[in-house]
């Protein structure tokens, strides 16, 4: 049978339709004995059917493609006053993203990464929409029992109203993260981690949310949000 990182790549072709006859077979094989990547094709599948429902399009708009057309420029740096070292604690798994197929690609450009990781948070609000926090250590403890990783899940001083809601493991043209997903005054917000993975300091606007991108021991980050830039890299500094 076929591994779990040997199908990685194929779940999303699989999901949309995409794959070759025998790039089903062998996902079919591997669902039939897998049950987490079972039940990440079925998520996936369920989040591109939830988008469909609310309207949004299946393919990239113009905009995104055309960011992807010109991946080769590189955005600018930003200086950070901070350091979120605390935060390279995450291990980070396999799971799905929906939207845009730009495997490969992302590692051009720090604005195709943002673009990725912004359609993987609408989808995953989409899908998992509860407002209701929950605790960080039970998360851990969770997250731990599922997939067999160990992660801190960081938490910010409650004057940032910034309320933990879940985590997911996700999956990106970059490879695998950890989502750690947060709610401000019900707006959500998205911490994506990134292990292994090296990008240079920047920011994006991808479809009105503001993502902030660091790396800090050998990990990249990425927070987003429909929030200000000031206050996205001030709650970066406050999740430290």
């Amino acid at each position: 049978m076929p591994s779990c990182k040997e199908i990685d790549s194929l779940v999303t072709p699989y999901v949309d339709g995409e794959a070759t006859a025998a790039e089903r077979a062998v996902v079919d094989s591997h669902l039939s004995a897998c049950p987490p990547c079972r039940r990440r094709a079925e998520a996936e599948a369920n989040a591109r059917q939830t988008l469909r429902s609310r309207g949004w399009q299946p393919c990239a708009p113009e905009q995104l493609r055309n960011r992807c057309r010109k991946a080769t420029t590189p955005l600018g740096r930003l200086t950070c006053t901070y350091s979120p070292a605390s935060l390279s604690m995450f291990a980070a798994v396999v799971i799905v993203t929906g939207g845009v197929s730009v495997y490969g690609v992302t590692r051009l450009s720090p604005t195709v990464l943002a673009a990725q990781l912004t359609l993987d948070h609408l989808k995953c609000f989409a899908v998992h929409n509860s407002t209701v926090p929950v605790d960080p250590k039970l998360s851990e403890d969770e997250f731990e029992q599922e997939y067999g990783w160990r992660l801190h899940v960081p938490t910010a001083p409650a004057a940032d109203g910034l309320q933990l809601v879940g985590v997911r493991r996700c999956f990106c043209g970059e490879g695998t993260a950890v989502h750690v997903m947060y709610r401000r005054e019900g707006e959500p917000i998205s911490l994506y981690v990134l292990p292994n993975v090296t990008h240079p300091s920047a920011t994006a606007d991808i479809f009105g949310r503001d993502a902030l991108i660091w790396t800090d021991h050998g990990a990249t980050f990425v927070l987003l949000g429909r929030e200000t830039p000031e206050l996205i890299r001030q709650l970066a500094a406050d999740l430290n």
